[in-house]
């Protein structure tokens, strides 16, 4: 698998080009998703990221055939509703039982956090936005990856449509307490964005930083903070 961009690391592209030969031995998208949730479940949740990275490496790449033959598998799994995912502490989320005198130190709660499974979108976007176990993301390190992404996803017209129709669901329930207001936000401006025919990777990906102004004028005074 010839890579296009700049060099990376030699063993994630040593893995990102073992997991592809993999895929490609097996026979059926159901083979092919069970590889690809033994590869998820072997790294952790810990390593999610590294999953999220081979996926990017493959969307440098000049391997047509591999991008497709991922994209399609991840459709497969998107109407399974079995997208690979990893855990991120929700926002919102906290184990802390009612009685107990005093609150554990800030990691043992970071620790304790209730976690959600989130898909690669919802993974960044929330690893962006949200205060969770990790260092939240800078915003060109997310633009760049939601690009590669989603064009890399976008080349299975099924995976564009029900994928885009999951992230806009996800975003809209706001009593999970898995998303702030600002990563519901660009998930839902991402989702609407994406599904409308003939908009570009560049068009998604700026309608998700940036949206547009509000429909709703804004009362005379009010001052309007992002939460």
């Amino acid at each position: 698998m010839a890579i296009a961009i700049h060099p990376l690391a030699a063993p994630l592209l040593e893995s990102t080009r073992r997991m592809v030969d993999a895929l490609r031995q097996e026979p059926s998208d159901e083979w092919r998703l069970a590889l690809a949730r033994r590869l998820v479940r072997q790294l952790g949740d810990e390593a999610y990221p590294v999953f999220l990275k081979m996926l990017l490496v493959l969307a440098e790449s000049e391997d047509e055939p591999a991008k497709q033959m991922v994209a399609d598998l991840l459709a497969a799994a998107a109407q399974r509703m079995d997208l690979p995912s990893g855990q991120l502490s929700a926002w919102g989320g906290s184990t802390s039982h009612a009685g107990e005198e005093s609150a554990p130190p800030y990691g043992a709660s970071m620790q304790r956090a209730r976690r959600r499974l989130l898909d690669p979108i919802e993974y960044l976007t929330a690893w962006y936005c949200q205060q969770t176990q990790r260092p939240m993301l800078d915003q060109a390190l997310y633009a760049d990856a939601l690009h590669k992404l989603i064009d890399l996803f976008g080349r299975n017209a099924q995976l564009r449509r029900v994928y885009a129709d999951k992230l806009e669901a996800d975003a809209g329930n706001e009593l999970e307490g898995t998303f702030t207001c600002e990563s519901r936000r660009i998930l839902i401006r991402l989702a609407q964005s994406w599904k409308q025919a003939g908009h570009t990777t560049e068009q998604v990906v700026k309608a998700a930083l940036h949206g547009a102004a509000p429909p709703e004028p804004v009362p005379p005074g009010w001052v309007v903070h992002r939460l």
